[in-house]
């Protein structure tokens, strides 16, 4: 089997999509699967350590020049001549294309496998209909949706990441949907990697709250200052709230000058790990997600959550289980939530061990053991095609 990735957000940018590619590749390369990926290229990416520099002779990588995207700085949009993709893929010859995105590098992907008749799978990563209210843009939402249903009636299998997404796409009328979770590497986000040295240094004997991800309005981050400003009102520095990530909503943190707020920055690798390991609480207000990568990846570090009982999320958090959840949106709840959280240890370390145990049960082999699954039945019913036309 080969397969051509194409997606307008990689590595070294940093979110749910470009881990889970990032992961994809290592998998695919150890099981000698050849397949070539087009992507967006950063002009800081050799400022920044990254796991693909190392390819193996399974895989080969396109990067393409590609302007700032206006509302994420670190982003880039790409748009390779059609001509130069034709290339390479007709020398690469795949049985089979997969698109992670719907914009500039996306697109020529769709239109590849449309013009060589390919089987075409595209993964439905982001809920951009959503997003748009919390940048004021919801008048723009009729043409994106119509744009978004005209681009994915083109592929033979849409994957959404979780249930939630799922039903979403459905209700919207969706065509070939397919279910494509996530895993979480547990040796990598593992309580053991806390850091007393850490802790101290965020506020010593502080209750930490900590939340991690992009910082962007979409994630409703509006109702974790108002719970941090809440809270330190109510106990003066009990507590300190550790935002770790980057993104248009950190000035605006900053705004605040809030005495329990630290704002570290996008961390990854072992930083990140004793950040998550390291914190008592992972406070997690989005509603947005179509999955939830954060969220999962606290919940492996030995972390209780609390989050909102919508979106993505829904899938592996369960309230009173392994998480408090509040409806989405109301932050009274939210910030009660994170109160009872604070004043009962007793139910941190439950909520924290059944977490935990959640995350063990999500391994990344069995997840892209599906998705190949999900590529060979695709490849097939494209050849039963073939054949009903010849006869």
């Amino acid at each position: 089997m080969r397969i051509a990735y194409f997606t307008d957000t990689y590595s070294p940018e940093v979110n749910g999509v470009t881990n889970t590619l990032s992961r994809l590749g290592a998998y695919l390369d150890e099981k000698g699967i050849h397949h070539t990926i087009f992507v967006p290229d950063y002009e800081y990416e050799d400022a920044l350590p990254r796991r693909e520099n190392r390819y193996s002779v399974y895989r080969n990588l396109y990067r393409f020049k590609g302007l700032k995207a206006p509302f994420s700085p670190k982003s880039r949009l790409a748009f390779p001549d059609f001509r130069k993709i034709d290339e390479i893929c007709d020398g690469f010859k795949p049985d089979l294309v997969h698109v992670s995105t719907e914009l500039g590098i996306g697109f020529r992907g769709m239109r590849y496998a449309v013009t060589r008749n390919l089987p075409l799978v595209m993964s439905y990563h982001t809920n951009y209909g959503e997003y748009l209210r919390y940048f004021n843009l919801d008048f723009f939402k009729p043409v994106l949706e119509r744009y978004l249903a005209w681009f994915y009636r083109f592929a033979h299998r849409i994957l959404a990441p979780s249930r939630h997404t799922l039903e979403d796409l459905f209700r919207r009328q969706y065509q070939n949907l397919g279910l494509w979770s996530r895993g979480i590497d547990t040796a990598l986000f593992n309580p053991e990697y806390r850091n007393e040295g850490l802790r101290n240094r965020f506020g010593k004997d502080k209750l930490i709250f900590l939340y991690a991800g992009r910082l962007s309005p979409e994630k409703s981050l509006d109702m974790l200052i108002y719970a941090a400003a809440e809270i330190e009102d109510r106990f003066p520095r009990k507590t300190v709230f550790v935002f770790t990530g980057d993104g248009p909503y950190a000035e605006i943190i900053r705004r605040h000058k809030l005495p329990n707020v630290v704002l570290t920055g996008f961390k990854r690798g072992r930083e990140l790990s004793e950040i998550y390991a390291s914190a008592d609480c992972f406070a997690f207000p989005s509603g947005t997600e179509t999955f939830g990568n954060a969220a999962l990846e606290a919940m492996a570090s030995g972390l209780p959550v609390a989050g909102v009982a919508s979106g993505g999320v829904t899938d592996f958090l369960s309230h009173g289980n392994n998480a408090l959840l509040c409806p989405e949106g109301c932050r009274e709840a939210f910030l009660e939530n994170l109160v009872t959280l604070m004043e009962d240890p007793v139910l941190r370390l439950d909520l924290a061990e059944k977490a935990r145990k959640t995350a063990l049960a999500r391994d990344w082999n069995r997840v892209f053991d599906g998705l190949l699954n999900t590529y060979t039945t695709v490849i097939e019913e494209q050849r039963q095609r073939y054949r009903q036309r010849a006869s």
